[in-house]
């Protein structure tokens, strides 16, 4: 619970600036823009016209923002995040010139969803499991999709070496320490918490598939420097 609280504590307080924070860091670490990396997640994101689409971790509705502007239907997009400041600032972006107000933005968990079964044919999550129980996460994912609906995640990844005794309690405090100076306690709690939430490739692929996804593809992103975690772009169907 005191995870849950140092998250939407922090994502409130950064809710104003949150794109031209995570665009700094995404810079600085990965040398990607914040609005590259959404594209990238959103083209390798088999949409279709007929497609229920839930942002899973929508935060201020840049997703769901692209894929309308894109084309598909405003009515077919639903957003779920933890954070009402986020969802607000989600709302004044979709709300549009006609000032419609958006009902497809729900404040809930990722790990527990308030979605009928199968309710979609389409889950993307970007920059955020890191925060999450992601066997949760990703159970609560497969729960909603129909069958054949696909599962498309961009975030960071872990390495294999992080499972020697030691490294990722290391990793704890450079986190904590990083985020303190840059941003506030609240965020180097949250980001010092995910830091155990961050998987390999391996990982995402076991919990994948025990979770009875198939057809899953991983590939690793470039990032600028070799020793910070490299981003990761998930795809599975149900």
């Amino acid at each position: 619970m005191e995870d849950k609280a140092n998250i939407i504590e922090a994502f409130s307080e950064m809710a104003p600036r949150y794109e031209q924070v995570v665009d700094s860091e995404l810079n600085r670490f990965w040398g990607w823009s914040y609005y590259g990396f959404v594209n990238l997640l959103i083209a390798s994101t088999p949409v279709q016209p007929q497609d229920i689409i839930l942002d899973v971790a929508t935060g201020t509705g840049v997703i769901p923002s692209l894929l309308e502007k894109a084309g598909h239907p405003r009515n077919q997009i639903h957003g779920l995040d933890i954070t009402m400041s986020m969802l607000n600032h989600a709302r004044d972006r979709l709300a549009g010139q006609d000032g419609h107000v958006e009902e497809n933005l729900v404040c809930a968990s990722a790990m527990e969803m308030p979605y009928a079964n199968s309710g979609f044919s389409q889950v993307i999550c970007g920059l955020a499991t890191h925060h999450m129980d992601v066997k949760e996460l990703i159970l609560e994912s497969y729960r909603v999709l129909r069958n054949g609906g696909k599962l498309t995640i961009g975030d960071v990844g872990g390495s294999n070496l992080w499972k020697f005794p030691g490294v990722k309690f290391l990793l704890r405090i450079v986190a904590f320490i990083y985020f303190f100076v840059a941003e506030n306690k609240s965020r180097a709690w949250a980001e010092t918490s995910a830091v155990s939430n961050i998987l390999s490739k391996d990982d995402w692929s076991f919990v994948l598939l025990n979770c009875g996804f198939r057809n899953i593809v991983i590939q690793k992103l470039k990032s600028r420097y070799f020793w910070v975690p490299s981003p990761l772009l998930i795809k599975a169907e149900k």
